[in-house]
């Protein structure tokens, strides 16, 4: 499994640079282009913007890494947004709107693994249901009207607070990629991962729990999502069915492009970064071009599609 693990990792330097390359190559394009983009105002705005979309990705590295697909992401930070800012609204009390929405997540995400795995449902179904379950929910306790977050003292510690001079989602989002990055590249389970989806049957065959090793995936990354609606709610100043609308598109073109295999068992968190960085430039770009939105989902759809064919591409050359 280390020699496995270790092997992706190497075949991953390529597509870093290639990633990085195309990110620069981006920025310098909208820096020419508009004449907003490379405003510290609008440069401040592109992290606050990037940083809702880094922490999805980081959850959704995970499941692509497992062999898994989660597309119920969006609609799941926008119902977790809503048991938040309810929690604030009515209880006033900062670490239970918190514990609400890393614990809704571990639930959510829970059910979404133990129904794939357990039930033997695929994930795309399994998530595609969640999807519009979590958003008709969202739509019944709100009837489409938007929760707003009065609570000064949430908003400074998940939006408004600057150490250093830094946003503090910002800082968030750095802690957690190292955590996360140490428990996939230093761990056991990190190892698994990678193990289970590279190969389910031979990790089976050396003692891998596959069921439980996909199940505890989804589980964390409900946490993750979790955590992004916190986040995510603060920055918008309030919650609604709406907040998170096509995320998982986002997030799964971040992740796809960055090099993730989109078949599970190679990939890493360094790489996502890159792919996150390249589609939040990419959005914020475009919308200071006003480029119309259809537009903008062909475009990104188009992208996914071209990281996908490049995959099984290389992996058909390296294999």
């Amino acid at each position: 499994m280390t020699t496995r693990t270790s092997s992706a990792q190497r075949l991953s330097i390529p597509s870093e640079i290639g990633v990085l390359g195309a990110v620069i190559a981006l920025f310098i394009f909208f820096s020419l282009a508009s004449p907003f983009f490379f405003n510290p105002s609008n440069l401040t705005n592109l992290g606050r913007q990037t940083v809702l979309l880094a922490v999805t990705a980081f959850a959704m590295t995970f499941i692509i890494l497992s062999g898994e697909i989660d597309l119920s992401v969006g609609s799941v930070v926008s119902l977790i947004s809503i048991f938040v800012a309810m929690a604030l609204r009515d209880s006033g009390s900062i670490a239970l709107a918190v514990l609400i929405g890393v614990g809704s997540g571990v639930l959510i995400g829970t059910i979404n693994g133990v129904i794939t795995v357990i039930g033997r449902v695929p994930s795309f179904i399994t998530t595609l249901g969640m999807f519009s379950a979590a958003r008709g929910i969202a739509l019944a306790i709100t009837n489409a009207v938007a929760i707003p977050i009065l609570n000064d003292d949430y908003l400074f510690l998940f939006q408004d607070a600057r150490p250093l001079g830094i946003a503090v989602s910002v800082i968030y989002a750095v802690v957690l990629f190292a955590v996360l990055h140490f428990l996939l590249t230093r761990t056991r389970f990190g190892i698994s991962v990678y193990a289970v989806g590279g190969n389910a049957k031979a990790a089976r065959l050396s003692g891998i729990g596959v069921r439980r090793v996909k199940i505890e995936v989804f589980a964390l990354a409900g946490a993750i999502i979790g955590f992004a609606a916190i986040l995510q709610i603060a920055r918008l100043g309030s919650a609604s069915p709406e907040v998170a609308r096509n995320l998982e598109l986002d997030a799964i073109a971040a992740v796809v492009l960055g090099g993730t295999s989109f078949t599970g068992g190679r990939g890493s968190l360094i790489r996502t970064v890159f792919g996150v960085l390249l589609i939040g430039i990419l959005n914020n770009g475009m919308n200071l071009m006003n480029i119309d939105s259809y537009f903008q989902f062909i475009i990104k759809g188009a992208i996914i599609v071209l990281a996908v064919l490049l995959d099984r591409w290389t992996r058909g050359r390296s294999g």
